[in-house]
């Protein structure tokens, strides 16, 4: 199979722009719509010398509107003064159409594939999908292909002394491919042994990714309408290391992730208090901050990445003892609220926190023994005025509680036992929230039930408030990984029991009302690669590197000693002696492939063959050392043996292909040879 050279290489040239502006696309610096009339524009490049011709007629339209697209250019950078990126992307789309246009010679075709890579570098710092390993995968082989066409070409001209009718075989396409293979292993290992000092942040567009709405710092009651439920992914929290011992993380199914805590209420919104004190600390080594004391329980360590939504909360497991991410600073309110202000230091951290006991009263905290101040609780049990039929039912349902605790998980039990969990709001009366969810509606979402227990806690005199986070999530067994959604944003209760601080009670029964469909293997087995492409190249730090430099030199080690012990086939893994195997069966069969195709290559065709021993029978050997076509002068046999080696040099050397016609010819060569006398 053959392809004219200067064909190909056009094939390619267009390959890479749709690359390009597939690239755009995905990265957000360009809609569909204008994807749409970019790649219609660049396709009508296709014929810009039909185009040309026929604008010639005109005289400089050509240059009045390339004058009139550079204008427009300069304008919407002076005028309207767009993000950098953005001011950038536009001029590559306009000197990407002019070289199309403009497109005659090959150093033309080698500007058009710099400006497809400049397409892909100012996509690459705002995406982190996995789609852009794709197209940057296409870019390679297609741009390799490219060039070597184009040197080819050059060549060719250079020799030839004008425009040479070159073709090209598969064997130059498998050869531009291997060393597409071979630039792609070569930038791997770059990646990996080159130093960096954290993850790059180009200031050149304020938005690097749209921002998901839901989660809120402020609870408000009495929305009406109806609460979508959204599938969109805004967190995903893998599970590094869980030293309780009790079974695997997928088993938690208490598990929520904090995010902000609210103690101030003014009957209709939950919001953070004024005097709320705030803390910040800084650090000037990479080491985890400290945010709560340890209590001796089992440790709970999260790998969180987060997508942009809008908040400058750390969300994780409660109770938070440390946090380690990329910034040197962070702030804590006397709430355990924990912010850090800097957007790409909060898409990935690690959280390590202490889960709560079973029964928190068992863990005896000495700190939360002390009595609390009057102002303390004065905070924590503040409210608005109440009707006194809320009051009263507290006091019902709490009615014999041994303590706090029991009294508070009555509550909980409560709530979730008689009222009815519902996206669907819609107010019915002009009472107050709380009084009308808990008597009238008696049904509603997780805020109604996260500010009605905390407001029954507050009027028994329990010190209670309000946090907004999400709920545990999907399991991925793909990834080991939870994946939280923006239908998992949750509210719930923190109440203060002597004796165990602060705990987490949940009076919502949103569980058992509603179970979303599980997603399919195929849309989690993805998720688990567009994670992995995150966490091992987008991600990807100089502490990573450290930590696979130390894997390295201890495997080095392990392999070493056992090197020099005295073997011990029993202590070699199974999996590195399949290994091993597959790897000499693999050997094997690529030397008996060479030899083959060797043999193949050197063998001598069929036609010839005949010839040969045609002339034989005549006592016309070729003698030692001779070459064909020397043979051929001293045979001297005419015409049907010149032929026939002119086409055995071209067939055996040139590993030409012959078609029908001359197959036909070469059979009638041989066919005259073969007889008596011919």
């Amino acid at each position: 199979m053959t392809l004219p050279a200067a064909a190909a290489l056009t094939v390619a040239l267009y390959v890479l722009v749709a690359d390009g502006i597939a690239a755009l696309v995905l990265g957000g610096l360009l809609g569909l719509p204008g994807a749409v009339v970019l790649g219609a524009l660049a396709l009508g490049s296709w014929w810009q010398e039909a185009l040309r011709r026929r604008l010639a007629v005109v005289p400089r339209l050509g240059t009045a509107l390339v004058a009139l697209a550079a204008l427009g250019v300069a304008l919407e950078i002076a005028v309207l003064a767009p993000p950098m990126l953005d001011a950038f992307t536009h001029l590559l789309v306009f000197l990407l159409l002019l070289k199309l246009y403009t497109r005659r010679t090959l150093r033309d075709a080698r500007d058009i594939t710099f400006l497809a890579f400049f397409m892909l570098v100012a996509v690459s710092p705002v995406t982190t999908s996995v789609g852009f390993l794709a197209l940057f995968v296409v870019f390679l082989v297609a741009g390799t292909w490219l060039l070597m066409l184009r040197h080819l070409l050059i060549e060719a001209e250079g020799a030839a002394g004008g425009t040479p009718a070159l073709r090209v075989r598969r064997d130059l396409l498998g050869l531009s491919l291997a060393a597409s293979a071979a630039t792609l292993l070569i930038a791997g290992g770059m990646f990996v042994l080159i130093p960096r000092v954290g993850q790059a942040a180009l200031p050149l567009r304020p938005q690097v990714s749209r921002m998901i709405s839901g989660f809120s710092d402020r609870v408000e009651l009495g929305a009406f309408g109806e609460i979508e439920a959204d599938a969109t992914v805004v967190m995903r929290v893998h599970v590094k290391d869980w030293t309780a011992g009790q079974g695997r993380p997928e088993l938690l199914s208490a598990l929520r992730w904090r995010g902000m805590a609210l103690d101030a209420f003014d009957g209709r919104a939950w919001t953070v208090s004024r005097t709320t004190l705030r803390l910040t600390l800084r650090r000037h080594f990479a080491v985890p901050f400290a945010v709560h004391q340890y209590y001796g329980g089992p440790v709970l360590t999260q790998e969180i990445y987060l997508e942009p939504i809008g908040s400058e909360m750390i969300f994780g497991a409660p109770r938070v003892l440390r946090v380690h991410g990329r910034s040197d600073f962070i702030t804590i309110d006397d709430l355990g609220n924990i912010a850090v202000p800097v957007p790409s230091a909060r898409l990935n951290y690690t959280v390590e926190s202490e889960p709560e006991a079973d029964d928190p009263r068992e863990a005896d905290v000495a700190d939360a023994r002390v009595a609390p101040e009057a102002r303390w609780l004065a905070r924590y049990t503040q409210l608005p005025p109440q009707a006194p039929r809320v009051v009263e039912l507290a006091r019902e349902v709490t009615a014999g509680s041994a303590d706090r605790y029991e009294a508070a998980a009555r509550l909980t039990a409560w709530l979730s036992r008689n009222l009815r969990y519902t996206r669907a709001l819609q107010r019915m009366t002009d009472l107050p929230p709380v009084e009308e969810f808990l008597f009238v509606q008696r049904a509603g979402n997780c805020e109604y039930f996260a500010a009605a227990l905390a407001v029954m806690l507050r009027s028994l005199g329990i010190p209670a408030r309000v946090v907004n986070g999400f709920q545990r999530g999907e399991w991925n067994p793909y990834g080991n990984y939870f994946i939280v959604r923006l239908r998992d944003a949750h509210s719930w209760v923190e109440a203060y029991v002597t004796g165990a601080g602060w705990i987490s009670l949940d009076p919502s029964p949103r569980g058992a009302a509603e179970v979303a469909a599980p997603a399919t293997p195929t849309t989690l087995w993805l998720d688990a690669l567009r994670l992995s492409w995150y966490r091992y190249v987008v991600s990807w730090s100089l502490h990573d590197q450290l930590a696979a430099a130390e894997g390295v030199r201890r495997a080095t080690s392990s392999w070493s000693a056992m090197a020099l012990r005295a073997p011990d086939w029993r202590s070699v893994p199974r999996l590195a002696l399949a290994a091993l195997a597959l790897a000499i069966a693999l050997l094997v069969l690529a030397r008996r492939r060479r030899t083959t195709g060797t043999a193949a290559r050197h063998a001598v065709p069929r036609f010839y063959a005949r010839a040969l021993r045609a002339l034989a029978r005549r006592g016309l050997t070729p003698a030692v050392g001779e070459t064909a076509r020397e043979f051929a002068r001293r045979a001297d046999t005419g015409a049907p043996l010149q032929r026939l080696t002119g086409a055995y040099e071209r067939v055996r050397f040139g590993g030409a292909a012959l078609t029908a016609d001359e197959a036909a010819e070469l059979e009638t060569c041989v066919a005259t040879l073969e007889r008596p006398g011919g």
